[in-house]
């Protein structure tokens, strides 16, 4: 019989997956559980099957755990949560290190988290269930979501992208457009934009490859978004559903970016204008950016979003930016391929 902390554990990780789809920016789907503590499947840009399992009393198991969970031939995502201890430390270490000599059995350490949990936890103690709550929701947005599900999105990347200038709004509507269509041909992309001045359409280019928000295939025109990149648009959207909502950040918002170690600055009441932007305030000054997308290059990035109840997360059509390119010489699905974001076109059928 599981003890309450493995219980309280298990339930845990279900309400920290489930808060973390509040935010509307990925999707908790239930999936079978088989052999495991918990079972999901995780939807952005793709599905991504998450499975996790527990270790409290019986550290005799851990061996067979980490086979399990490693050769698991359908989850992407491996949560291991254990009971801190120096012993199980090192066997961890020694189980693991067992697979990265052989080829064969390196890549199945992909997707692979360790979560530990001190030795003194107490399910019954109501601080101590509060704190758990706290540490994973913590290290699940860290691990899961920043860290694979939103394409290694950073604060650095977000800064890259907030201190970039340019004509209001271009930015976030030549993002929009190589995330809907790609670049493909450089006259019809920038008739798709409705704007023909060069520098500043190659200038926002190279930051956004710079910071990792497109990709831009070597010695070519042809440029495509990346799994960041699509986050952009979408947390983006989720700053614009809260302003349109007028009720304040989100809980979701404002826990996320405190991930990223950003503090909100003061909800903008009177909505977002130009007469209402300090010049000082960069991050108010990019929503300044993403509103006016809208009207000078008409893309409306809260368009088909239902602002009472969104969805801010889509599947990446990948068959649909192959048919775009068309037969570009030296392009394929491989190009999409970001194996650190377990995001390879070639072995999920996306």
């Amino acid at each position: 019989m599981a003890s309450p902390e493995h219980q309280a554990i298990a339930e845990t990780i279900n309400e920290v997956l489930e808060d973390l789809a509040g935010s509307a920016l990925v999707g908790v789907f239930e999936g079978q559980r088989r052999t495991f503590d918990y079972g999901c499947l995780l939807s952005r840009d793709l599905e991504r099957p998450l499975v996790a399992q527990v270790l409290w009393q019986h550290g005799h198991g851990l061996e067979k755990d980490i086979r399990t969970l490693l050769f698991d031939s359908e989850a992407l995502i491996k949560l291991y949560i254990v009971r801190d201890s120096t012993r199980v430390r090192a066997t961890l270490d020694d189980v693991i290190a067992s697979y990265r000599p052989d080829s064969d059995t390196r890549p199945k350490l992909t997707g692979l988290k360790l979560i530990f949990v001190p030795p003194d936890f107490d399910a019954d103690r109501g601080q101590d269930r509060i704190w758990l709550r706290s540490f994973l929701g913590l290290s699940f947005s860290q691990d899961i979501a920043f860290g694979i599900a939103f394409g290694g999105f950073t604060k650095h990347a977000l800064n890259v992208f907030m201190d970039h200038g340019g004509p209001i709004g271009l930015k976030y509507a030549v993002l929009h457009e190589i995330a809907e269509n790609g670049l493909i041909h450089t006259p019809t992309f920038k008739d798709r934009l409705g704007y023909k001045t060069d520098g500043p359409i190659r200038e926002a280019i190279t930051m956004l490859n710079a910071a990792g928000f497109v990709r831009r295939m070597s010695g070519g025109v042809l440029c495509f978004p990346t799994i960041r990149g699509r986050f952009l648009l979408d947390l983006t959207r989720r700053l614009l559903v809260d302003v349109h909502n007028a009720r304040g950040w989100s809980i979701q918002t404002t826990r996320l970016l405190e991930c990223l170690g950003i503090v909100l600055p003061e909800f903008p009441v009177d909505g977002i204008s130009s007469e209402s932007i300090q010049p000082s305030d960069k991050f108010a000054g990019n929503l300044l950016h993403a509103t006016f997308c809208k009207d000078h290059f008409g893309r409306d990035l809260l368009a088909d979003i239902d602002l009472r109840k969104p969805v801010l997360y889509s599947q990446f059509l990948i068959e649909h930016f192959i048919k775009e390119a068309g037969i570009a010489r030296g392009f394929s699905a491989d190009f999409f391929s970001e194996p650190e974001y377990l995001f390879n076109p070639t072995t999920t059928g996306h």
